[in-house]
């Protein structure tokens, strides 16, 4: 049978935010965010309209004077977001910081302050292969158009990896 058609045009016009608070980073509450991820994955619908449109935010800490990556509880667990939610490469958006606060923490091996990583670039290939995974797993799974899938994981590679 083949899927029905779909729009390529993007569905969503209004921000998609992934809110983490404060109080599930310092509880570890890792399932709530995972459950609340489910709706993007639900239908193949839901999942091609959300495609490319989400934006990482942890709230929370607006009065600490330190960045997100210096703080080693959201290190952790962004870090284990990314372990468990293979489809962060498929939703989040390549266009503000999401993607690359997400693999600071990932591949980060010092974070002497003020929003500087040192990062293994050791990791980086697994960073990226761990998103190319969950994007093809998406793109299998609902048969979406190839061209695509090379579109986003073009525009990945190009944020994690900028030409010199």
């Amino acid at each position: 049978m083949t899927p029905p058609r779909l729009d390529l045009r993007k569905g969503v016009t209004d921000p998609v935010v992934l809110l983490i608070s404060r109080r599930q980073v310092e509880q570890q509450d890792l399932a709530s965010v995972l459950d609340s991820l489910k709706v993007f994955t639900a239908t193949r619908e839901d999942a091609w309209l959300y495609r490319g449109q989400m934006s990482l935010v942890v709230d929370g800490y607006n009065h600490d004077p330190r960045e997100l990556v210096d703080i080693p509880e959201v290190r952790h667990f962004l870090k284990r977001l990314a372990a468990q939610w293979p489809y962060w490469g498929f939703f989040l958006n390549q266009v503000d910081d999401s993607i690359k606060i997400l693999g600071s923490c990932c591949c980060g091996v010092e974070f002497p302050g003020r929003g500087a990583v040192l990062i293994d670039p050791a990791l980086l290939p697994g960073f990226l292969n761990q998103a190319f995974a969950g994007m093809n797993a998406l793109f299998d799974q609902h048969g979406f158009p190839e061209h695509e899938l090379e579109a986003m994981s073009m525009g990945l590679v190009a944020l994690i990896a900028p030409s010199e």
